[in-house]
């Protein structure tokens, strides 16, 4: 049974279909990327599947429910683009990533000892333990994206789903990134990762969906890095706004 099956799926904005006709599959313990050129969906697509954004056609399963009466949301990590984990109320670290433990307890119960030692051990994944009690704005852009990593790593997921997580952010957070998805497929956690580029996850993941306006236009071989970014020293660090409106990615497509 896929932990996640999508079949037909249409998103709208504005009366204009973004995602048409979609169907995508993931698999236990299955590593994917969702890949395409900027305004393909990508990232419409994914917050359909999260929840955030209703389909205007088609439907969503999770772990074999449907996903309107599906409950178990402690079951999948969301990673979001890169927004900032700082929200305008003084946090620090380890209160940002304590949010990923909420669905684990009955509402207005305090941390258990085991909600605590999941925070702690997905600051050490990240490579954050030594800034758990920093307050996440003096944290810089990469080490707030890593924060946001670490939130969805603390729900114990069995699906993770990020979303253009190495977008502008430091080496340090890429080499990071790509050591939680590797420990992760390796414990036989599905991955769902939007990407542009593939870089040292290439021969981790499974296969690659691409979307082109709106359509899957392939599902098979991640495709493999060409040019500079076939040299593990390229910086994979775009400028790009927030949603699908920047660069293409380096396999070319349209």
């Amino acid at each position: 049974m896929p932990v996640l099956n999508v079949r037909g799926a249409t998103v709208s904005y504005g009366g204009r279909a973004v995602v048409r006709g979609v169907d995508l599959a993931v698999e236990p313990g299955e590593a994917v990327a969702l890949m395409g050129a900027n305004g393909s969906g990508k990232s419409t697509l994914i917050k359909a599947v999260a929840g955030l954004v209703p389909l205007a056609g088609g439907s969503i399963e999770l772990f074999g429910a449907p996903q309107k009466r599906f409950r178990a949301w402690k079951r999948i990590g969301y990673v979001p683009q890169r927004t900032g984990a700082a929200s305008g109320v003084p946090s620090t670290a380890a209160e940002v990533v304590s949010q990923g433990r909420l669905a684990h307890r009955f509402l207005g119960m305090p941390p258990r000892r085991a909600d605590r030692d999941a925070v702690s051990r997905s600051l050490a994944e990240v490579g954050l333990a030594d800034h758990a009690h920093c307050s996440v704005d003096t944290l810089s852009g990469g080490q707030q994206q890593r924060v946001l990593i670490a939130r969805a790593l603390a729900t114990d997921p069995d699906l993770l789903i990020m979303d253009e997580p190495t977008v502008g952010v430091d080496a340090e957070t890429q080499a990071a990134l790509a050591r939680v998805v590797s420990d992760r497929i390796d414990a036989g956690c599905a991955v769902l990762l939007v990407t542009h580029e593939l870089g040292p996850l290439t021969d981790r993941l499974d296969r690659a969906v691409v979307l082109a306006d709106g359509k899957v236009v392939h599902d098979g071989a991640p495709p493999r890095p060409v040019g500079e970014h076939a040299d593990p020293h390229h910086e994979h660090a775009h400028p790009h706004a927030n949603g699908d409106s920047a660069d293409e990615p380096f396999w070319g497509g349209k």
